[in-house]
C-alpha cells in the first residue's frame, strides 16, 4: 500500500536537508578560515622575528654585508628547519651543476678523483671511452698540477672543479707516475657516468647499480640482456651504497624486471596514493637476489622492496638507510632551487619504509667496516656469499619445477628484457657520485 507524503512534509524535509548542509559547509569553512588565521599568525611571528634579526643586524654589524650570501644561507635554513630529509636548497651554481650531472652525462675529462695523504688529486676511476682514458691516464695516477694551480690539500677543491668545463676546452695536467711526471693536454667533452657493473660470479649474473640516472636503464638492459643471453638462470642486484636518484629514472629499470601491474604509489599531503609508475612487460622469471645495506638510500630501497613483492627477490645484507620521502626539484625565479618533501613511497604491498627502513630476508654482517669494491669477493663478503648462495639454490629450485613442468609439456623460461611503458614523472630526490 502507497503511502502519500504531504507537501508540508516534503517542505520540511527539504529544510531539514538544506540546513544540515548549511551547517556542515559553515563547520568545514570555519575550519578552514582557522587554520588560514592560525597560518597567517604563524607567518607573521616568523617574518617579525626576521625583521627584528634583519635590524640588529644593519644597526650594528661592523662589516659590509653580502645580501647574496645572506639570502642563499636563509633560504638554506628555513630548508633545514624542515628537519631531516624535509629539503634542500641549490644556489644557481649549484643548481645548474645539479641539473649538468642528474642526467649521468656531464663535460670533464672523465675520472672519479679522491684525495691522495698528500693533498694530490689521485685517481680512483676512469671511465670508458673518456678523455681521460683517450689521454691513457690509469687508476692510482696522481694529478698534481691543473693549469698553473699546483694541487696541494689547501687547493685539491679548486683544481678538482678545475678538472670540468665546457665541451671543446682544454685542461693541461702534470700527471705523475713511478715518481715521473707527464705534462698533458686533455680536451674535455661530454662523458657518460657508468653506473652499472657486471660480472659473472660462479655462473650467476652479477650487476651491481650505484645510482639511478636517465643513463641507468640502458645500461642496465645491455647487461641483464647478456645474462639472458649466457644462459645464466639466476641474476644477483647489487644495491648496497646505492645512492638513489630520481624515481623516473629508476622506474624504467625496474619495469625491466618486475611483471605488470603498479610498481609503486605516492602518499600525498591529501588524498588517496597516486600511482607513479607500472609496468606492462611480462618482468623476468629467474631467481632474483638483492643486496641492501645501511647506505642503500631512497629510490633503491624503494627498487629492492619492489621487487621483494612482485618478483619474490630474497634481500640480502643489512636493513637500509629509511629515506621513503619523494622530493621535487622546484626552481626558483632567481636561478635557485629547492628540493622539498612532498610525498612518502608507498610499494604495491602498502608498505611505507621512510624512517624504517627496509630489513632484508638474510640479515648478513660483513667482516670489514665497508664493502672492498677494489677487490670484490665472495671469500671476503659475506653478504655477496651468502646471494650467491641463494641465487644457486634458487636455480636448483627452478631445475626441479622445470623438469616436472616438461614432463607436462609446458616448460618455463627466462623472459627476454625489453621496454615497459613508464607513467609520467616528475623529479624526486637526486644524488650522483662525484665525478670529474
Amino acid at each position: 500500500m502507497n503511502k502519500k507524503i504531504s507537501l508540508g512534509a516534503a517542505i520540511a524535509f527539504m529544510l531539514v536537508v538544506a540546513t544540515l548542509t548549511l551547517a556542515l559547509t559553515m563547520a568545514f569553512s570555519m575550519n578552514r578560515f582557522t587554520t588560514m588565521v592560525n597560518g597567517v599568525q604563524q607567518q607573521r611571528e616568523l617574518y617579525s622575528k626576521l625583521s627584528e634579526i634583519e635590524q640588529n643586524v644593519r644597526d650594528k654589524y661592523p662589516d659590509a654585508i653580502d645580501n647574496d650570501k645572506l639570502m642563499d644561507a636563509m633560504a638554506a635554513g628555513y630548508l633545514d628547519g624542515l628537519g631531516e630529509d624535509g629539503g634542500k636548497y641549490y644556489t644557481a651554481a649549484d643548481y645548474q651543476q645539479l641539473r649538468a650531472t642528474e642526467g649521468g652525462k656531464y663535460y670533464g675529462i672523465g675520472i672519479v678523483p679522491t684525495k691522495e695523504p698528500s693533498g694530490y688529486i689521485q685517481v680512483k676511476e676512469i671511465y670508458n671511452d673518456s678523455p681521460a682514458a683517450n689521454a691513457k691516464i690509469v687508476v692510482g695516477d696522481l694529478i698534481v698540477k691543473v693549469d698553473d694551480v699546483d694541487v696541494t690539500a689547501d687547493t685539491y677543491d679548486q683544481a678538482v672543479k678545475m678538472l670540468r668545463g665546457d665541451a671543446g676546452t682544454k685542461v693541461n695536467l702534470t700527471v705523475r707516475r713511478n715518481n715521473e711526471d707527464v705534462v698533458m693536454e686533455i680536451t674535455r667533452r661530454q662523458v657518460e657516468v657508468p653506473t652499472v657493473y657486471a660480472q659473472t660470479i660462479d655462473d650467476v649474473g652479477y650487476l651491481r647499480v650505484t645510482s639511478f640516472t636517465t643513463s641507468t636503464r640502458d645500461q642496465f638492459n645491455k647487461q641483464l640482456n647478456q645474462v639472458i643471453g649466457s644462459k645464466l638462470k639466476a641474476l644477483v642486484i647489487d644495491l648496497r651504497d646505492n645512492t638513489g636518484g630520481k624515481y623516473s629514472a629508476m622506474a624504467p629499470v625496474l619495469q625491466l624486471l618486475a611483471p605488470q601491474g603498479d610498481l609503486f604509489m605516492a602518499q600525498y599531503k591529501t588524498g588517496d596514493p597516486k600511482a607513479l609508475a607500472s609496468s606492462d612487460g611480462p618482468g623476468v622469471e629467474i631467481p632474483l637476489v638483492v643486496l641492501t645495506n645501511e647506505n642503500t638510500t631512497g629510490t633503491a630501497e624503494l627498487f629492492a622492496q619492489v621487487l621483494r613483492e612482485k618478483n619474490n627477490a630474497k634481500l640480502v645484507g643489512a636493513k637500509t638507510a629509511g629515506s621513503g620521502r619523494l622530493q621535487d626539484l622546484i626552481k626558483l625565479s632567481d636561478g635557485s632551487a629547492i628540493q622539498l618533501t612532498v610525498a612518502r613511497f608507498v610499494t604495491p604491498g602498502g608498505v611505507t619504509f621512510d624512517g624504517e627502513g627496509v630489513k632484508p630476508d638474510y640479515d648478513v654482517k660483513l667482516e670489514t667496516d665497508s664493502v672492498n669494491w677494489d677487490n670484490l669477493s665472495k671469500d671476503t663478503d659475506a653478504q655477496l656469499k651468502k646471494a650467491l648462495e641463494l641465487a644457486q639454490a634458487g636455480i636448483s629450485l627452478e631445475g626441479a619445477a622445470d623438469s616436472g613442468a616438461s614432463a607436462s609439456g609446458s616448460a618455463s623460461s627466462a623472459q627476454p628484457a625489453g621496454g615497459a611503458s613508464a607513467s609520467s614523472a616528475s623529479a624526486a630526490e637526486g644524488t650522483s657520485s662525484s665525478q670529474q
